[in-house]
């Protein structure tokens, strides 16, 4: 899998968050924004800008505790 961080933005604030983002071979990424527990699940292109309530996605899981890195996210989706 591949992983990165972007820049994006979140609800009707457009509040500026840090995203990470972890894609597998297939072209299914999943992604949360900073100190989140919602992962979500998409096949669209996640890049620096992208507000995150345009991106047609699913809620795919709740990490036990906040995500804070590439790191992190890689770790819940395996467990």
């Amino acid at each position: 899998m591949n992983t990165k961080t972007i820049t994006g933005t979140y609800g009707s604030n457009e509040t500026e968050t840090e995203i990470y983002v972890c894609t597998n071979d297939l072209g299914f990424s999943w992604y949360v924004c900073d100190d989140s527990v919602n992962v979500c699940g998409t096949y669209d292109e996640l890049e620096d800008g992208v507000n995150v309530e345009t991106v047609n996605d699913c809620d795919f899981f709740t990490a036990g505790e906040e995500i804070t890195s590439e790191e992190e996210l890689e770790e819940s989706i395996a467990a």
